[in-house]
C-alpha cells in the first residue's frame, strides 16, 4: 500500500519535531531536512531537494520568530526571512508537482481590536497590533500565496492559525521566549535564588489562549487529509486564561511560595486574544487538547530536568 510522503520544514524545531512524530504515528513517510540539506532561502536548493524526494504534502513549520524582544528589534528580519521561505516553498511545490502545502499560521495575524473570540471571518477585518505587524504580515502572506498558487497551478492547501504554543523544547532564553516559557524560567530562577516576591507587569487581567505543542502538532498532522480551504482554520483550545491565572498556575507548578505582586503602572497589552475554534471542531472532531495545568506540569518537568541546556539555547 502506498504511503503518502510528507515533508516537514523546520522539522528539528520546537513545533516541527512534534509534527514529524505525529505524522509518523499516522503512518506517513516523513522527511524533515535540515538547512544543510535544503536551504529554504535558496529557491534552487529547495527545488533540488523536492525534485529528489517528491513529497506529496509539505507541512511548512519553518519560521524565524521570537518574543516581544525580537518583534521590537528585528521587524525586518521577521518579515523578510519568513516571506522569502514562504514564497520559495510555494513556488518550488508548484514547479515540482506537490499536491498540497499545509502552512503554520499565527494568531498574531488577526486584527488587534476584534470584539470577543477571533473568528476566521475577522481575519482580514482590521489592522494587526503594531508590535507584531511584521511577523503577523509574514504569516498572512502564506494564505495569499496558498490561494494564488491554487488559482494558477491547482496547488491544494490549508492555512492553520495557531494560538500561543508552549511545551517541552521551547526557547526559554529571555530574548526569544514567549510568555509561558518566560514565566517558567523566571519563577524557576527566583525560586532557586530564594526570592520572597515576584512583581509582574500590569494587573493580570489581560486574557490569552495557550495550546500544548504536542496538541498543535496533532492537529497539523491530521490536516494532511483535510480538503483544500480558501479560509484560515483556527487551531487552539478556545479557552481564555487571564495572565493572573497563568502566573498563579506557573507559581504553583514550580513550587514558588513567595508573594506575587502586580505593577499596575505597566501596560496590560491587548485585553483579550482568544480564538473561536468552531470550524476546527467541525473539521477535526476527534481533536481534544489537553488541559493547561497538565501541559504546564509536563513542560516544567522537562525544563527543570534540562535547565542548563534550555537556558543556553538561542
Amino acid at each position: 500500500m502506498y504511503k503518502k510522503k510528507v515533508l516537514v520544514t523546520g522539522g528539528s524545531g520546537f513545533l516541527g519535531r512534534r509534527i514529524v512524530e505525529e505524522s509518523q504515528a499516522l503512518g506517513y513517510e516523513v522527511y524533515s531536512p535540515r538547512s544543510v540539506d535544503m536551504d529554504l532561502y535558496d529557491l534552487n536548493d529547495t527545488l533540488k531537494y523536492l525534485n529528489c524526494y517528491k513529497p506529496d504534502v509539505i507541512i511548512h513549520s519553518a519560521a524565524y520568530y521570537g518574543g516581544i524582544g525580537i518583534c521590537n528589534s528585528e521587524p525586518v528580519n521577521l518579515f523578510r526571512k519568513n516571506t522569502i521561505i514562504t514564497t520559495n516553498i510555494y513556488e518550488a511545490a508548484a514547479q515540482v508537482g506537490v499536491d498540497k502545502v499545509v502552512a503554520v499560521g499565527s494568531a498574531c495575524s488577526y486584527p488587534s481590536l476584534v470584539d470577543g473570540n477571533m473568528s476566521e471571518d475577522d481575519f482580514w477585518n482590521g489592522e494587526m497590533h503594531h508590535t507584531v505587524e511584521a511577523y503577523g504580515s509574514s504569516k498572512k502572506i502564506q494564505l495569499i500565496a496558498q490561494n494564488a498558487y491554487h488559482k494558477e497551478y491547482g496547488l491544494q492547501g490549508n492555512h492553520l492559525v495557531l494560538t500561543n504554543l508552549y511545551g517541552e523544547n521551547d526557547v526559554f532564553t529571555e530574548y526569544r521566549s514567549h510568555v509561558v516559557a518566560a514565566l517558567i524560567k523566571r519563577f524557576a530562577d527566583e525560586k532557586e535564588k530564594g526570592s520572597k516576591e515576584i512583581t509582574n507587569w500590569g494587573d493580570g487581567s489581560a486574557t490569552r489562549e495557550f495550546i500544548y505543542v504536542g496538541d498543535a502538532a496533532k492537529a497539523l498532522a491530521q490536516s494532511i487529509e483535510m480538503p483544500h480551504d480558501l479560509k484560515p482554520i483556527n487551531i487552539g483550545t478556545g479557552i481564555g486564561t487571564s495572565i493572573k491565572e497563568l502566573v498563579n498556575l506557573v507559581s504553583e507548578v514550580i513550587g514558588f511560595n513567595g508573594e506575587l505582586k502586580w505593577d499596575t503602572s505597566k501596560p496590560n497589552g491587548v485585553a483579550r486574544k482568544v480564538l473561536d475554534v468552531s470550524r476546527m471542531k467541525g473539521l477535526l472532531p476527534n481533536f481534544v487538547p489537553i488541559p493547561l495545568r497538565y501541559g504546564l506540569e509536563k513542560t516544567v518537568k522537562w525544563y527543570l530536568e534540562n535547565k542548563s541546556m534550555a537556558d543556553s539555547r538561542k
